[in-house]
């Protein structure tokens, strides 16, 4: 994983609960849609998902990410 990915992960880990970061932010951080965003995110926890959350909040990370592809269409 790549800083820019380590970046990514380490954001969304922060925000999930709040349902995900903003667009604007997330366009101003990364210079990404939030479809890119969460689409490299989703693919990043897939492969590597932080040690330093619960089986439970991975989930509630994943569900997440997955409403806001779905949004992003």
């Amino acid at each position: 994983m790549d800083n820019k990915q380590q970046q990514m992960l380490a954001f969304e880990t922060d925000w999930y609960q709040l349902g995900g970061g903003s667009s604007r932010v997330i366009t101003e951080r990364f210079g990404l849609t939030d479809r890119d965003f969460f689409r490299e995110v989703d693919r990043i926890v897939a492969s590597d998902p932080p040690p330093s959350l619960t089986h439970s909040e991975l989930g509630r990370m994943r569900s997440v990410i997955r409403r806001r592809l779905w949004m992003a269409r």
